[in-house]
């Protein structure tokens, strides 16, 4: 190849030599250099994540349990990470507040407008709330339940409102899932002024992200929704975590479909998706602690969630 170009320079030299008028020395402008598009997996701000999903999982946090004084930081994070974001909110503002149990208790709901179907809705959560502390006061940190979920739904709210989508979707913090699904039941059954249920076309809900200590994650309902499996299949081969489905049926080992913030809205005959690693040694116990998340593989999962939300938007009716 070098051979011609050597060549070609001296044809060059020998024209020019014998046609001097022909020579200018108009400045020839060269072609646009277009970049190569690059699709990128890992889309989310992964500092912000692990910022956040540290200080939830903190002593200071002491377990984020309602009823308690330190509870009010949890509130604090994820409202000031909405605001960051540039999100909207409903009239209300970012906070759906109710009540259980003689406790005030408080949803966080952000959202971004779709640009071609504002009326069609997707709603994106995880529950911040978990177990508190035990009798002596020792914290169950829930690093991986559900710190991990809020960190990445706080930056899909990010990111979404740099890279406008084509639905709206709602970004849902839920309170009360550890008592029973309490805030995202209240939410469908009590939702902001002009949205309806049938304007929510689909739920995806993030618990359990940080700890695929076997390298593995389940996207859980697709028996019920098999209509969805692309959301599974075109992700799958992209990531370095393997991606499987189940957990969804009677006949699997267990059936997740009402064991976090999603059965409210199957209950609503609204399709959802969860992505949640299996349980570990340390599920809802006080060991439940940051040291034991590998950044990496969180960050992975995370953009698995994210991936999720941005096909879905793509492809749903």
């Amino acid at each position: 190849m070098k051979n011609i170009f050597l060549a070609a320079a001296m044809l060059t030299t020998i024209v020019s030599c014998g046609q001097k008028e022909l020579v200018t020395d108009a400045p020839v402008t060269p072609p646009p250099v277009v970049p190569p598009v690059v699709a990128s997996f890992r889309v989310l701000d992964s500092t912000q994540m692990d910022n956040d999903l540290k200080a939830l999982s903190s002593d200071a946090f002491k377990g984020r349990k309602a009823g308690m004084a330190e509870v009010v930081l949890s509130h604090q994070l994820i409202q000031s990470r909405l605001r960051q974001a540039g999100v909207d909110s409903f009239a209300t503002g970012f906070m759906q507040e109710f009540s259980y149990l003689g406790l005030d208790r408080k949803n966080f709901l952000g959202l971004v407008k779709g640009t071609l179907y504002p009326d069609k809705y997707i709603v994106v959560g995880a529950h911040f709330d978990h177990l508190g502390v035990d009798g002596s006061g020792v914290v169950y940190h829930g690093a991986d339940d559900n710190a991990s979920g809020v960190a990445a739904t706080l930056a899909m709210a990010k990111y979404f409102h740099q890279h406008k989508p084509t639905h709206s979707i709602i970004f849902a913090l839920w309170d009360g899932e550890e008592i029973g699904l309490r805030g995202s039941a209240y939410f469908v059954n009590n939702l902001p002024a002009g949205l309806d249920l049938s304007k929510i076309k689909f739920n995806l809900n993030a618990d359990m992200l940080a700890r695929s200590d076997n390298n593995s994650i389940w996207a859980s309902g697709l028996s019920h929704y098999p209509e969805y499996a692309y959301l599974v299949d075109s992700i799958k081969s992209k990531s370095a975590t393997q991606l499987k489905s189940g957990y969804d049926k009677p006949t699997d080992p267990q059936d997740w479909t009402f064991l976090s913030d999603h059965g409210s809205f199957y209950n609503k005959n609204i399709p959802y998706l969860y992505l949640g690693v299996e349980d570990h040694p340390d599920y809802h116990k006080v060991t439940d602690t940051y040291d034991k998340i590998n950044p990496d593989r969180f960050t992975e999962n995370a953009n698995i969630f994210a991936q999720m939300a941005i096909l879905l938007d793509r492809k749903l009716n």
